[in-house]
């Protein structure tokens, strides 16, 4: 199962509106919403851990994450086919992306949101940065 589909957009438009939007076009839907997941993992993944946030299904899927992505794909459906805004969902969606960037930032953090499991990389130079630097000499002059 995915982790939101066609018929959850019903909660924030009405699936008429939806289907008169997109037509009978299912795989349309599914990649904006997969391009829309794809927008949120690159903001959230500085800190939190994508991977588990969307793999969750049904309950277990954070209330948060799967309103904000509702409001990004709707708004992407709207944009796809009118060349007016719907102000609602432009209004939802510029309220989506300034919380995914306040978490990016680190502005506001979500602690009910998994962090990024801790690296097992070995403490010291890694070989990407040199600590230290050449042998000072002294001189009379």
């Amino acid at each position: 199962m995915a982790f939101l589909i066609k018929t959850e957009l019903g909660t924030v438009a009405t699936m008429s509106v939806i289907d008169k939007l997109t037509g009978p076009d299912y795989a349309l839907i599914e990649d904006i919403i997969d391009e829309s997941i794809s927008l949120m993992t690159g903001y959230l993944s500085r800190y939190y851990d994508t991977s588990a946030i969307f793999a969750a299904e049904g309950h277990e899927r954070h209330k948060t994450v799967l309103k904000r992505l509702k409001d990004i794909v709707i708004y992407e459906i709207y944009e796809r086919h009118t060349r007016e805004q719907n102000a609602v969902a432009a209004r939802r969606y510029n309220e989506a992306m300034k919380w995914l960037e306040e978490l990016n930032s680190g502005e506001m953090a979500d602690k009910t949101l998994p962090p990024i499991p801790p690296t097992t990389e070995p403490e010291g130079t890694t070989g990407e940065t040199r600590f230290g630097g050449n042998k000072q000499y002294t001189s009379i002059y």
